[in-house]
């Protein structure tokens, strides 16, 4: 028995990839995953950066920080169809008549999303890895296929989100726009609620995402150096303006100008920059003797979780999270599958 449901699922999966790299989804997916990277690299020529791209951690800082976006873009067009579709397009009624159980069916579009997403993402890697070889000296491959693991872990487990969507709804397009609202907005919404005021959010998806990128140490340790710089940028510029009254606040600007003009400034990675910019025109808008409430503002900022330094992943509880939200999805629409009717 066990053999025979092993079979009827390796069938369903091997036809449903069939049907999907038929479609215009899986180019679609393609598509983006490729206009995506061709846009993060037209970026670092406009923005002058693509020299600074030499180590593993402006790497993965310029190509693996949006990867869960689009993950959950591929997921959202792949995985939020899988089951409507068969009750939407009417292929069920021809489906179910045959000895194939329900749950074979369900497995078998499991096994066919994830080897179809874990394809896509790979594509994408190797693109990393082709720019990674030219302009890094000492790539670390470990570092890449760990976090290609992770990759394909969360779209495993939103995959798990987004087969739930699918089994309790009618219209694929209505799936795939709940599924993106969920894990675009309202996931990591409610993530960022959890984690306020030095609540825990570890076992949200969107948190265990991060580890597609803070799995490589160069990354943890250039955004902790970076961060430390806008904090010190901060705290300065509450000194400074402490300093002075409102009547004052000229000479305080010219200091940051002069320092933006300096051989100092030049030498800073361009996120510091770029952060430094910002404070000059806050200094500029806050011209109109507003003095108070600027350095309440800077406290606040100094303050917040948002310049707080991140750490290396635990790479199991990571795993254990992504895997715990893929077979909890799968669960709940194994249950609404093996029910419905139409």
């Amino acid at each position: 028995m066990m053999v025979g449901n092993f079979a009827q699922t390796c069938v369903v999966a091997k036809n449903e990839i069939v049907k999907c790299v038929r479609g215009r989804k899986f180019l679609i997916s393609f598509a983006i995953v490729l206009i995506v990277f061709l846009l993060v690299t037209a970026l670092q020529f406009i923005t002058d950066t693509w020299d600074t791209l030499d180590n593993m951690g402006a790497l993965a800082s310029t190509y693996l920080n949006t990867l869960p976006l689009v993950i959950a873009l591929i997921v959202a067009l792949l995985s939020s169809i899988a089951l409507v579709s068969e009750f939407e397009e009417r292929t069920a009624l021809v489906l179910f008549t045959r000895p194939i159980r329900r749950t074979s069916i369900l497995l078998g579009k499991v096994f066919s999303c994830t080897i179809i997403e874990a394809l896509i993402i790979a594509f994408y890697y190797i693109l990393v890895v082709v720019v990674g070889f030219f302009k890094i000296d000492s790539m670390s491959y470990i570092d890449i296929l760990i976090s290609y693991g992770f990759a394909v872990l969360y779209a495993f487990s939103a995959s798990g989100i987004a087969f739930v969507i699918s089994a309790f709804f009618k219209k694929g397009s209505v799936c795939t726009i709940i599924c993106l609202l969920l894990l675009l907005l309202v996931i990591p919404l409610v993530s960022t609620m959890l984690g306020n005021n030095g609540g825990e959010n570890w076992f949200m998806i969107d948190k265990a995402s991060d580890a597609i990128y803070t799995c490589i140490p160069e990354y943890v340790e250039n955004y902790n150096m970076n961060l430390d710089a806008f904090a010190a940028v901060i705290e300065s510029a509450i000194q400074i303006l402490e300093g002075f009254t409102s009547s004052d606040l000229d000479a305080a600007k010219e200091w940051l100008a002069a320092y933006m003009a300096s051989p100092d400034y030049e030498e800073l990675v361009p996120t510091v920059q770029i952060s430094i910019a910002k404070m000059a025109a806050f200094l500029n808008l806050g011209a109109d003797g507003n003095l108070p409430g600027m350095i309440m503002v800077l406290k606040i900022m100094a303050g917040s979780s948002l310049i707080t330094p991140i750490e290396s992943p635990d790479i199991v509880k990571e795993v254990l999270v992504l895997v715990a939200w893929g077979v909890a999805g799968y669960f709940i629409a194994w249950i609404r599958f093996i029910r419905r009717e139409f």
